[in-house]
């Protein structure tokens, strides 16, 4: 979440006709990829406001929105879009937008077995529901964005020009891998610590910014959660990294091909990151956000090269 696109309140009185009176609207700077705001109702009720900028496509949101309702109907409390007049998507200074519910809850600061555990119970939940969805759309995250990126930076010799170099190396190494008899599931694709929420009894009380959904191996899911959550700089967190698994494992099986995947897939959710965090370093300069460094996955990447998760399984 970001801010690109500025608004004022005024802006949004017509959308908001219907669902109360706005008191106030706040941005939201967390994230890189849309523009969000905090709306408060004069009743307290909360709800955000979403426009979606480039790496959004306009056509993708009747997916995402399918995806998240979908998810809530099935136990997994996550935002659904608010309808109006039988929409749910708008446009406002000729951006596609949404209003969605609003999910309480708080980033964990310090981990614990006793949210690890109910992380851990959450996304096996959130797997189960989505190997039973029929909802599909690729992962053009993967290997499309890595060649729109790479071709991008041909030449490029600023910031991390040697780090790029190496990852294309490893591109070039790992991209005949991808498997093609992996079961498919609907993924959430993005499972940041800024994107699951905890109440005040350390239980996840929700999850947002489906705006990655896609359909893919839910071993993907988890590297990119485990290179999220378990690492700090070099630093593997070994034994929060094994509470969560065998949490997770009590609730949901891998196949035997899933579990050999599991390093392939930490190394490409890795390159993932790395990439197009490089690429908004350098593109995405406009509007309030906070950039993050690609150099940490850098080094996740190096980690999963010298070292191997599956036997952890």
């Amino acid at each position: 979440m970001a801010v690109y696109t500025h608004i004022e309140k005024t802006d949004l009185t017509d959308f908001f006709q219907g669902l109360g009176k706005i008191k106030n609207i706040k941005g939201i700077t967390e994230g890189v990829e849309n523009t969000n705001y905090l709306v408060s109702l004069v009743d307290n009720k909360k709800l955000i406001f979403t426009i979606f900028e480039k790496r959004t496509k306009e056509s993708d949101l009747p997916f995402f929105n399918n995806a998240m309702k979908e998810f809530q109907e099935n136990g997994i409390n996550c935002p659904v879009p608010i309808e109006i007049k039988g929409q749910n998507v708008f446009k406002i200074k000729n951006k596609p937008c949404a209003i969605y519910t609003f999910i309480e809850g708080s980033q964990i600061k310090k981990l614990n077995q006793e949210n690890l555990e109910s992380l851990a119970s959450f996304v096996a939940n959130l797997h189960k529901v989505g190997l039973k969805s029929n909802l599909k759309r690729e992962n053009n995250m993967l290997k499309p964005t890595w060649n729109y990126i790479c071709n991008k930076f041909h030449n490029y010799d600023g910031d991390y020009s040697n780090e790029l170099k190496l990852i294309v190396d490893e591109i070039k190494e790992i991209e005949s891998l991808f498997p093609n008899d992996v079961r498919i599931a609907l993924i959430h694709a993005d499972l940041f610590k800024d994107n699951i929420f905890f109440n005040q009894n350390n239980q996840v009380s929700g999850i947002i910014d489906f705006f990655f959904t896609c359909s893919d191996s839910i071993v993907y899911d988890i590297a990119t959660l485990v290179n999220a959550w378990f690492f700090n700089g070099k630093i593997f967190f070994e034994n929060d990294f094994q509470l969560f698994v065998k949490r997770y494992f009590e609730l949901i099986k891998w196949e035997d091909r899933e579990k050999k995947l599991f390093n392939f897939y930490l190394k490409a959710s890795a390159i993932r990151f790395f990439l197009t965090r490089l690429y908004d370093l350098n593109f995405n300069n406009q509007g309030q956000v906070k950039h993050k460094n690609p150099l940490e996955f850098y080094g996740i990447l190096n980690f999963h090269r010298n070292n191997n998760l599956q036997g952890f399984l």
